[in-house]
């Protein structure tokens, strides 16, 4: 990774006043590349959450979106988790409200609640069952038989194989950036890759995670990645996905669709507001 030298000087800032506070940064895939460098680790929304609920570090910086830092807080009140900006949101997990929840509720009263991670703190106290992709066969496996209400979208159920049991969709609840890859571009990158692996985040559209090898999110998009023989994918997800492959795992080939599979929530972070955060932290008197 090149950096200007603005940048550089950034960087060097940000792991000194990271280390000064015992700070542990922890970045999403989907990050700037600059700010995934600057990390202790980096990882899917699942892993960063489980990593800040275990870390012994005296405070977290979680480079991600606002759900995340939400459900650490969640699942370890205590936890001191700095955020290098208050803007970031996720609209995937903010497509559906409570009153459209409740309705959809009223319209189907025998329904489960099932909620994934995405979710936010008012549409998670409504939830039944709480699923993640590591989680979500065994635990909708127990609800044969059941109506589902599934939020954010119905996407991880689907992916779970119990899209016949899912009874309320909304069209809004959908990644916009991930239905961004169409099916037509990917049939395009296989025929230009024909011996590559098709590794595809579960958001994408339905019609192109048919076309794929692999489907799951991005944590497992990099375990399978990690674990495969083959030496070369195309990865149809956010584009800092596969920039973080890349430089992960060096040994191997990574191919992206012409799609600009960019999230602008994911890429607000910078370095300059890494800094910016932990000077505020340190200036409170923080014992380093």
């Amino acid at each position: 990774m090149e950096l200007n030298d603005k940048k550089k000087a950034q960087f060097q800032r940000v792991k000194e006043l990271a280390a000064q506070g015992r700070v542990e940064i922890l970045a999403h895939f989907f990050q700037r590349e600059e700010v995934k460098a600057a990390a202790d680790f980096v990882g899917g929304a699942g892993q960063i959450v489980a990593r800040a609920v275990a870390s012994q570090a005296p405070a977290v910086m979680v480079c991600g979106a606002s759900y995340m830092t939400a459900e650490i807080g969640r699942r370890h009140p205590a936890a001191r988790v700095l955020t290098p900006r208050a803007d970031l949101s996720c609209p995937l997990a903010e497509a559906v409200s409570r009153a459209e929840v409740l309705e959809a509720k009223r319209l189907h009263p025998e329904a489960l609640v099932v909620a994934d991670i995405k979710v936010t703190p008012e549409l998670r106290d409504l939830a039944d069952l709480e699923i993640a992709p590591a989680t979500a066969r065994e635990a909708l496996a127990g609800t044969e038989g059941r109506e589902l209400i599934v939020l954010p979208g119905p996407q991880l159920a689907d992916w779970a194989g119990f899209a016949h049991q899912v009874v309320h969709r909304w069209p809004k609840a959908a990644c916009q950036v991930h239905e961004l890859a169409l099916p037509e571009e990917l049939a395009a990158a296989k025929a230009e890759h024909p011996e590559a692996a098709v590794a595809a985040h579960l958001l994408c559209r339905p019609e192109l995670l048919a076309m794929a090898d692999f489907v799951g999110d991005s944590a497992d998009i990099f375990h399978f990645c990690a674990e495969s023989a083959g030496p070369e994918f195309i990865i149809v997800s956010e584009a800092g996905l596969a920039e973080y492959l890349a430089s992960a795992l060096p040994g191997k080939n990574f191919h992206e669709t012409e799609a600009e599979i960019f999230c602008p929530n994911m890429k607000l972070t910078n370095l300059k507001s890494m800094v910016t955060r932990l000077e505020a932290y340190l200036g409170e008197g923080v014992n380093a």
